[in-house]
């Protein structure tokens, strides 16, 4: 990919982000802030399959949000439901990739989680929390279908035919999501764990994947990544602590040079959370703590992907039966 086309996917991908910023833009216009970032998520967890999965994945994934989102609300703070809801999740997500569609719907997920582990305080909504969250993850799903959609007709977008052979491995991965987001939302839930509970829970749906092989690279580089990425970021908060406009200027920066090496280069994943995760630190940590954001998200990623690389030693004995026994190359 030459400059001239990196420079075409950047601004592709600006455009993007824009679209999805716009919900929570007039929502904290309209006077309810502390539901921006609940609607940026719904927005992107919808504009993405919308532009990369089947249609009717795409408006499936509205409803979907919907519905978990008003029970999110009391799942946040009853164990047994944070179990149950967020099982049903991993569930969806395991069925959805049958259509190779489990990538697009990663936000979309990350949405529900980090509603039930660090949900908004809406003691003060006059509509009660579930009927808030539904109106604002609604209204924001709906958008982020409607534009996402509205882009692939305009530029001829078609998903990518569903592997026949992930069939076979969606049942043992739903499975695996259901049963790893419903106990250890209980824990996360149990013992309020908040923002670190959310980095935790969300550390799974994003390194545990369909294919095996994948998934064991995938959390490995996702451990490796963060360390090197929080060490950088806290040598930028070493120096630069003084000046918080120019941390918050090279925070963007990372950021948008993460996204730039995951969508325009064949780079390996773990070049990219080191570029991401101290945008992610500090721009997270410049509001609250520099040190503690990047405590909670070393800590809770490298124990999620501890408990995830002793799911997958686990599980490579199983898989490689099955691949031998159906002719893959791949388990």
């Amino acid at each position: 990919m030459d400059n001239r086309q990196r420079a075409s996917v950047l601004v592709g991908i600006t455009v993007l982000l824009a679209l999805a910023f716009l919900p929570g833009l007039v929502i904290t216009w309209v006077g309810y802030p502390v539901l921006t970032s609940v609607a940026t998520l719904a927005a992107l967890g919808t504009l993405i399959p919308a532009l990369m999965a089947p249609r009717w994945i795409a408006v499936t994934t509205v409803l979907a949000i919907i519905v978990l989102s008003g029970l999110a609300a009391p799942a946040s703070t009853t164990p047994w439901l944070a179990a149950l809801v967020l099982a049903c999740t991993g569930v969806l997500l395991g069925a959805a990739s049958t259509r190779d569609a489990s990538g697009p719907l990663v936000v979309a997920a990350i949405g529900i989680i980090f509603l039930i582990a660090e949900p908004p305080p809406l003691a003060d909504v006059g509509w009660g929390p579930s009927v808030t969250l539904m109106i604002a993850t609604g209204t924001a799903a709906g958008w982020g279908l409607a534009a996402g959609l509205f882009i692939r007709w305009r530029r001829s977008l078609h998903p990518r035919e569903p592997d026949p052979s992930s069939r076979a491995r969606a049942v043992a991965y739903a499975g695996t999501l259901a049963v790893v987001l419903g106990v250890s939302g209980w824990f996360v839930v149990l013992l309020d764990l908040g923002h670190g509970g959310a980095w935790f829970l969300m550390t799974f749906v994003i390194i545990l994947q369909p294919d095996l092989k994948d998934a064991w690279r995938l959390t490995v580089e996702r451990a490796v990544g963060t360390v090197g990425g929080v060490l950088l970021a806290m040598a930028l908060y070493a120096v630069l602590q003084d000046f918080p406009v120019i941390l918050y200027a090279l925070a963007a920066i990372a950021a948008v040079t993460a996204l730039t090496i995951r969508t325009t280069t064949t780079r390996p994943y773990w070049q990219y959370v080191v570029a991401m995760t101290p945008g992610v630190v500090l721009l997270e940590g410049l509001g609250r703590s520099v040190v503690e954001t990047a405590e909670l998200r070393v800590g809770f990623t490298l124990l999620a992907a501890g408990i995830a690389l002793s799911i997958e030693a686990a599980a490579r004995p199983i898989y490689r039966r099955r691949a031998h026994q159906v002719g893959a190359t791949r388990y």
